[in-house]
């Protein structure tokens, strides 16, 4: 069975369609002499995706022999692309004098409790017991080893399902939700169509609450709007984007 595996490096644009998306988060080395990792997992995953459709791989780092773009870019780029990851698989071998992994630290405390991440920690790594710690306490699935890791990263992503345009960027936690596809089909009924989703807080291992921000298009006017859609107790009342759910902790 041929295996469609696209991968997306850093700056690039994404393809115009998806079945599941990983990114793959992690140290990156600075030394030219210092192999980076990430080859490694691609391709691991080109070797075990075997469902329905494109998986698409968040890379980021440059093309070999290339520049990375400007750093604004670069972490705008990233955002965007963790934001609408089915899975974030973070791969952490820390060497405190050659793959400190700060950056790492910061995507780690940012990301660890969304409920779409994968840790793993390999044996020889340096003080990760804080990631271990909380990676435990919500029930995060933690590996030793890159190809254990791959195997929870497609495992926690979801089934395949195809989603093109805005689309994208709704995570399979989301979209597969009845309450997200009772939304979603609404949509055509009141004349409207989605034009970008940003997943804007998530909780739960797997993913029980969220809130998203849609921005939406009438077809009548053509006049945009945002509106927030959202699962899970205590959030089943109309949002604005000016107002945050109580309790939401972020």
């Amino acid at each position: 069975m041929t295996r469609d595996v696209t991968v997306i490096r850093a700056g690039r644009p994404w393809p115009a369609h998806w079945s599941v998306s990983i990114y793959l988060c992690g140290p990156t080395p600075r030394d030219p002499l210092t192999p980076s990792w990430r080859p490694h997992a691609e391709s691991l995953l080109r070797e075990r995706w075997d469902g329905d459709g494109r998986l698409a791989v968040f890379l980021p780092e440059a093309p070999e022999g290339e520049s990375e773009p400007p750093y604004a870019q670069q972490v705008a780029w990233e955002e965007a692309a963790m934001h609408a990851a089915d899975a974030i698989l973070f791969h952490v071998p820390r060497d405190l004098t050659t793959l400190p992994g700060l950056v790492s630290n910061v995507k780690w405390g940012a990301w660890h409790d969304c409920g779409r991440v994968v840790l793993d920690s390999p044996p020889t790594a340096q003080r990760n017991e804080y990631l271990l710690h909380f990676a435990n306490a919500l029930a995060i699935p933690v590996t030793d080893n890159l190809p254990d890791a791959v195997t929870e990263a497609l495992r926690l992503a979801g089934p395949s399902t195809r989603r093109a345009g805005a689309e994208r960027q709704i995570p399979l936690a989301l979209w597969l939700s009845p309450e997200f596809q009772r939304w979603f089909n609404g949509l055509v009924v009141h004349g409207d169509t989605l034009l970008a989703g940003r997943l804007l807080w998530s909780r739960g291992n797997p993913v029980t609450h969220w809130v998203l921000e849609a921005t939406l298009r009438s077809m009548d006017s053509g006049v945009e709007r945002v509106e927030l859609v959202s699962r899970g107790a205590g959030l089943d009342r109309p949002l604005t984007p000016s107002r945050e759910p109580d309790g939401l902790g972020v």
